[in-house]
This record gives C-alpha cells, structure tokens and sequence, in this order.
C-alpha cells in the first residue's frame, strides 16, 4: 500500500497532521493521540526522503534550517511574547481555547494560533518545555510547501526558487516568527489552486491539496485570513467579468476558510477579540491620516519601495515578455494590488505612530507579496506547467 503513495499523497498527509494537531488540542484527554500525530508527520517526512532519495538537495535544505533554528536564540518581540508565549500556554493547560480568558493582552490572544498550538505538539512529543527547541516545529511546517515546489519546478528552477526563498524570507525559516510560514503558504495555496485553473475537469480529490494549504494560511495569523480572502475574492471578480473560472474552485476554497472564519466568531463571542484595546485599528485614525498626503509618502517608501519587493516586481516585469500566458499577469497583479491597497488602509488606521509601526512591521507584511512575485515568476517561465 505504501508503495503506491506519491508526493501529493505524503502533502496531503503531512497537511493533515498539521490541522489535527491543532483540532487534538481542544482537549486535554486527546493528548495520547496528539502524540501518535506527530509521530505520524515524522513518519511520512522519513518515509518522503527515504522513497524519493533522489531529493537529497531538500532534505539537506531542511537539515541545515533545523540546524540553524536550533542553534539561534528567540529575541524577536513576536517570535517570543506572542507566538511561543502561546504556545507555552497551550502546553500547559494543553488546550487551545486556553486563551478565553484574554491573560496577557499585549500577546493577542484572539489571533488564530495553528502555528503556537503545533509547537506546543512538539513539545508534548518530548515531554518538556524549554526556550529554544519548540520553535523548530515553524520549521518543520515548511517541509510540505517545499515539497511541492519541489514538483512544481525541475531541479535548476529549484535550486533558483530556493535561492528566492532564502533572498525573500531569510530568516523567517527558522527565528519562530509566522511570516515566513505565510508567505510560502500563501504562494503555494494560488499556485495550485492555479493548476486547478488550468485543468478541464478536476475531481474532488484535486480540490483537497489546496483547502488544506488555505486551512493552514488563514490559521497562521490575521495576514493570512485576509490574504485567504484576497484569493477568493479575486477567483470570484474573474468569474463575474471573464466568466472563465470554475465555480467548484470557490466553493471548496471557501469552505477551507470556515474554522478561521469559526475562530473569530469565537474569540468575539468570549470577548477576547481586542477591539477595545490600545492596539485596535479603527475608523477615527483613518479619518485623520486620510487626507494627509505625507502618510501615503510613509506607507509608500516602506512597502512599495522595500528593496525585496521592488526586485520581485522588476523581475515579474520582466518573465511577463518571455511568456505567451499573459493572462496569468491578470489574476496575480490582481491579487497583489488588492492586498497593497489592504496594507495601505490598514496602516491608515494604526492607533500607534505610523512611522514607528511602518518602521517595525512593514518589512514582515510585505514578505508575502516578494515571493509570490518572485516564485510566479519563475512558475510562468517554468516549461513543467502542471504537475498534479
């Protein structure tokens, strides 16, 4: 039976360990089978490299990132006081409804926790807590995107697309912050709800790879349900005005978003949801910053002209005359301009100093937009189009 299982099997699989880690830890009585669900992910990472040996390139890549995240102290303010400041609780009360009681509002409790609750599964796995090795379980979440880019491009547009991954997101792979995670997540989530795209006829099972990587994005952080969002509305304006999308694809995509969209009906109805905190945005802010032109001077220098993201558009540009699918510009400068134009309004609306807040959140927030750019990029000058 093993022997007919495939690299889209072993995602899927892998996927799935992720999301039932996180469901296990609504109860402390389930912890037995948490623990089989690791031990699960790391049989199918084993048996992934031991099967598909001829991929020793990822699984040097994912060794050396192991390596290095062990080794490194966790002193980013997100990686520590909100990501395994979480986590930690979640090992403790070994739930993850633990923070209904809104303790400790500077971690913001409301924001979707898949990623703190899969280090706390780590860290039940070994049987203690301690400040260095929980936050590896990040980096072990990379390990299904990077193998399916794995199939998507062949071995030198790889090694290329790992080399953008580094460029883009760095250290991010392995510092237990989540941007990392969403950038790559919500790359791999378009690219093969694009290969869906591409498909005459699609069965159910070919709808599965890209709900569980949307589950996982719009579970990471707030970024990534609303760049969740952002995908299904932009599948949606296509079918409306070109009337070329396949209305199966948005139907099951959006039901990928129901346990984020279940989580912010939770965390509002026990009123942990932050809204009447000092970090809210809000529409007072927004009406003061709106028609003042030197903040749209400020949010422009920090994410249009951040260096990463201007190089991914340069080099976008520049894929677009090397190919015949102009098309495929149309859905991804789509999706980008709505998510810019969502940064722009977000940033319009900070409670905090807008040069400050710019100054400490900008190069995360656009982390997204530079590798979806970039990989895009590459994908649409790649000759291996389809893969699943």
């Amino acid at each position: 039976m093993l022997k007919k299982i495939n690299h889209e099997n072993i995602v899927i699989l892998l996927l799935m360990t992720i999301i039932m880690n996180y469901l296990l830890l609504f109860s402390s009585s389930l912890i037995i089978f948490l623990k089989l669900n690791l031990l699960l992910f790391f049989f199918l990472c084993f048996y992934y490299f031991y099967k598909f040996n001829k991929n020793i390139f990822l699984l040097l890549i994912i060794f050396t990132l192991l390596i290095i995240c062990l080794g490194s102290l966790t002193n980013q303010w997100d990686a520590r006081s909100l990501w395994l400041f979480k986590a930690k609780r979640i090992f403790i009360e070994e739930s993850v409804i633990s923070i209904k009681d809104n303790y400790a509002i500077f971690s913001h409790p409301d924001y979707p926790n898949i990623g703190p609750a899969f280090i706390a599964g780590l860290a039940k796995l070994i049987g203690f807590w301690n400040e260095i090795f929980p936050k590896v379980a990040l980096t072990l979440m990379f390990i299904p995107p990077l193998i399916i880019l794995s199939k998507y491009f062949n071995k030198n547009d790889f090694l290329f697309v790992i080399f953008l991954i580094l460029f883009t997101i760095g250290k991010f792979l392995v510092n237990g912050e989540m941007d990392g995670l969403v950038s790559i997540y919500f790359t791999l989530s378009f690219l093969t709800i694009y290969n869906l795209l591409l498909k005459q006829e699609n069965s159910k099972i070919d709808f599965l790879l890209p709900i569980l990587l949307i589950i996982v994005l719009s579970m990471l952080k707030i970024e990534g349900f609303i760049l969740s969002l952002v995908i299904i509305f932009t599948l949606i304006t296509f079918t409306i005005f070109k009337k070329n999308t396949n209305y199966k694809i948005i139907f099951y995509i959006s039901i990928a978003l129901v346990p984020a969209i279940a989580w912010q009906i939770f965390t509002t109805t026990v009123n942990i949801n932050n809204a009447s905190s000092p970090y809210s945005y809000n529409i007072d802010d927004f009406s003061v910053r709106f028609l003042q032109i030197k903040n749209y001077i400020s949010i422009t220098k920090y994410i249009i002209f951040n260096d990463k993201f201007l190089i991914s558009v340069i080099f976008f540009i520049f894929t677009y005359f090397y190919s015949s699918n102009k098309s495929f510009y149309a859905y991804v400068f789509t999706i980008i301009a709505i998510y810019t134009l969502i940064l722009y309004i977000v940033y319009l609306s900070t409670p905090l100093d807008l040069e400050w807040h710019l100054n400490s959140s900008a190069t995360r927030v656009v982390k997204p937009m530079a590798l979806f750019l970039f990989i895009f990029g590459v994908y649409n000058i790649n000759s291996k189009n389809k893969v699943y």
